[in-house]
């Protein structure tokens, strides 16, 4: 069990959550484990997510033109179902279940689902399913069901498919928005292989998916009758051949996928089909992953000691997510750490500062994953400037939500999904997220002492992040301490102060402050280290001048913090103030009170008034 998260019932209200939970991925696209045979129908949700495959649309929606950027639900390449005798095509939730088990093995990255099924007719069959996205190839996945006739015999058709006609669904408050991002470019059958390509409509993302579906009777390959039954956006071959009693068939289907921000390929329909044509049975691409595996965990394996029996099923089911969402397979592509990894459309697959929370684990493991994702943030450096000059600052600003460029992708506007309403959303303005970035650089070199790395990119965003914070800051003469205003911690409930009209962000909030304090300081200790021929030239390269120097060594040690009265340091300047919230009567009335903000919205009311906190800083 410390190797496994089993499920041994089906649950249809589970389905959206074992989904994710058993996803599998490889760094570069990650598959949510949707049954083969089912579609978008509100128990079950397909996807299949690209790293960094991002798109952007507008929506007019009440009156507004809103724009998005969306990490998108590409081509689904899991349809594999059956029928006997011409009767429905078979999914799960239209027939008896007799038996049940689902298993994600995490030692080896394969998830099986073994089913004991009657259908109308009474006919009773068992199947028996293998998944894989293969952490040894990035561009393979594969399917495998073993199919049992128990107490019928009849002619059996199995269909595959690759459905382009998918939309990114997986958001209930998305839906009214604009989620049309594929535009359908080819379809088309080859010898042994069907293959699909689209292309994003506004980031002009080209895939290429090709696969393979074979049929085997006792280990031998069976050649059924055949056709295709492709429409517009979704190519499909159906196989028939008849079953006797007691019988068992086995259909492989491998996929490959290729996109056109890849790099060293030609065009990512080309060498979807030139790989097709290349590769093994199922079994052999299985062993590979398996192996590839077996190496990750030797090297990332943490086992507890612990009381509770799952501690280490949760540790390492944690730990398989991290690197399916980030391996070495993200290196080359440029992609960020996205707060819900590649698993579905939650945050539009966008970069926060969640890499905080992975970079001591990958710091101390994979170094060379912790520098990729430095550099997908100096690669938006200049973004970040501009950001920072359109504030009116100094420096590089860098934005609470990226995606694919580094523009700030949070919006200044939400709709309350319980009222209709639109309000202000001011937690773009968490400016925290640049003292995390300063604090994974310097975390990264003290972990790895990697001098180029510093030298050519990150004392250059560490500088220009000093600087940004300098130039928020200011001196309060009264008190000779320094100030920065109109922020957000990282306690999205309080984003502004209730009884100030228009006001936007707080004021000294503790948590940023000290942060800063430390960039502050730790920039000085960069500059410091650097042989003089060096520093010379990190201060010409960014035209970084002394006095500015001087200036952070003063900001830093008199940045204020603001303090209860008993003592205890406050979230921000004023918080001592707010009422005290009526927890019990909230939880009673309303039972899921996880959104608070939208409850008291909705009351005319604000978490801005509250000592209640989203989460604490």
């Amino acid at each position: 069990m410390e190797w496994s998260l089993v499920h041994d019932s089906y649950r249809p209200d589970e389905e959206g959550l074992r989904e994710v939970l058993s996803a599998l991925g490889n760094g570069y696209f990650v598959t949510r484990a949707a049954s083969p045979d089912a579609s978008d129908d509100g128990i079950h949700y397909p996807g299949t997510y690209l790293a960094g495959g991002y798109n952007r649309l507008k929506t007019w929606i009440s009156g507004r033109e809103v724009e998005n950027e969306d990490l998108v639900n590409f081509p689904n390449w899991l349809p594999l179902t059956f029928k006997i005798n011409d009767d429905r095509w078979f999914r799960i939730d239209e027939v008896e279940i007799r038996s049940y088990r689902q298993k994600l093995d995490l030692e080896a990255g394969l998830l099986t689902r073994r089913l004991s099924f009657s259908d109308q007719s009474g006919r009773v069959t068992e199947t028996f399913e293998q998944r894989f996205v293969s952490m040894a190839d990035q561009h393979v996945a594969g399917l495998s069901l073993e199919i049992r006739a128990v107490n019928w015999s009849g002619r059996l058709q199995v269909r595959s498919a690759i459905d382009g006609g998918v939309k990114n669904r997986g958001v209930k408050r998305y839906r009214g928005l604009n989620q049309h991002h594929l535009e359908i470019l080819e379809n088309r059958e080859i010898r042994e292989a069907i293959l699909l390509c689209c292309r994003t409509n506004q980031s002009h993302i080209v895939v290429g998916i090709a696969a393979r579906t074979r049929i085997y009777r006792n280990g031998e390959d069976v050649t059924p009758e055949a056709r295709n039954t492709s429409s517009k956006t979704r190519v499909e071959e159906e196989f028939t051949l008849d079953l006797e009693m007691g019988e068992s068939i086995l259909v492989e289907k491998i996929i490959t996928l290729y996109t056109s921000i890849d790099p060293a390929i030609s065009e990512p329909m080309l060498e979807a089909e030139n790989k097709i044509r290349r590769l093994g049975r199922f079994d052999e691409l299985l062993a590979e992953h398996r192996l590839t595996w077996k190496h990750l965990w030797e090297d990332f394996d943490i086992e507890l000691e612990a009381d509770d029996p799952l501690a280490n099923l949760k540790l390492r089911l944690h730990i398989f997510h991290l690197l399916q969402t980030i391996s070495s397979h993200s290196i080359d592509l440029d992609v960020g750490f996205p707060a819900r990894g590649w698993h579905g459309e939650a945050y539009r697959g966008h970069i926060f500062w969640d890499e905080l929370f992975a970079f001591p684990f990958l710091n101390l493991h994979t170094p060379m994953l912790t520098r990729s994702l430095l550099l997908y943030r100096y690669r938006r450096l200049p973004e970040a400037r501009c950001a920072a000059r359109e504030a009116g600052y100094l420096g590089a600003m860098f934005p609470w939500q990226s995606g694919s460029n580094g523009r700030e992708e949070a919006q200044r506007l939400h709709q309350n999904p319980r009222s209709g309403r639109w309000i202000t959303d001011n937690t773009y303005r968490q400016r925290h997220i640049n003292a995390a970035i300063a604090y994974n650089i310097w975390h990264y070199y003290q972990a790895t002492e990697d001098h180029e790395f510093m030298y050519y990119y990150g004392a250059e965003m560490m500088l220009e992040i000093a600087r940004l914070f300098a130039s928020i800051a200011r001196h309060n003469q009264e008190i000779d301490r320094y100030e920065i205003s109109g922020i957000v911690g990282p306690d999205e409930f309080h984003t502004a102060y209730p009884k100030e009209a228009h006001s936007e962000g707080l004021n000294n909030n503790a948590y940023t402050n000290v942060l800063v304090s430390w960039v502050l300081i730790r920039a000085i200790e960069v500059l410091r280290m650097f042989p003089e021929e060096r520093f010379r030239q990190v201060c010409e390269r960014i035209g970084l001048k002394n006095g500015e120097i001087d200036r952070w060594d003063e900001i830093s040690r008199k940045l204020r913090v603001p303090f209860h009265r008993d003592g205890i340091i406050s979230q921000f300047e004023g918080y001592e103030d707010l009422t005290e919230f009526d927890w019990e009567g909230y939880l009673e009335k309303y039972g899921d009170i996880r959104r608070l903000d939208r409850i008291l919205d909705v009351e005319g009311d604000t978490t801005n008034r509250y000592k209640a906190s989203k989460q604490a800083d």
